[in-house]
């Protein structure tokens, strides 16, 4: 098969996942603030203005992933960099030992955050990285051949 075709349904998940991730918290921002509180590793000051623009970022790179040849590695590397901060957020909750929403695709507590979310995103930072890397992975796969 080839790795385009592969990398581009990366694309799609990633796009997919993230503008349905975004679109709870675009219309529901202050719930959605109160998910970013509960997590405690935020000052309080800068909760709100997260709240608001978080989400739009997260639904401009889902767009641009899917969307754009010109800006699909910029948006592989925001979305990878979000991944990141949210993993590392929901991991130092987990040891800690909190049992908060996970804020991830909604704002009610019916997700509460576990190693799955961890395991989750995991995944999507190894679909970002394909993205990344798609040149180097076609590059690589030529002198093979």
């Amino acid at each position: 098969m080839n790795v385009g075709i592969l990398i581009f349904c990366g694309r799609v998940i990633l796009g997919f996942v993230f503008a349905l991730a975004s679109l709870h918290k675009i219309l529901f921002p202050a719930s959605f603030a109160e998910a970013i509180y509960l997590y405690q590793v935020m000052p309080d000051f800068t909760i709100n203005a997260i709240a608001i623009t978080l989400p739009w970022i997260e639904l401009v790179a889902a767009l641009a992933i899917v969307g754009s040849r010109t800006f699909k590695d910029g948006a592989a590397l925001v979305i990878l960099l979000m991944l990141a901060v949210f993993t590392a957020a929901i991991t130092f909750n987990i040891l800690r030992g909190l049992d908060v929403a996970c804020g991830c695709f909604s704002t009610s507590d019916d997700e509460v955050i576990g190693w799955g979310n961890v395991a989750r995103n995991f995944g999507y930072m190894f679909l970002a990285g394909l993205v990344l890397a798609e040149d180097w992975i076609k590059d690589q796969l030529r002198v093979l051949r």
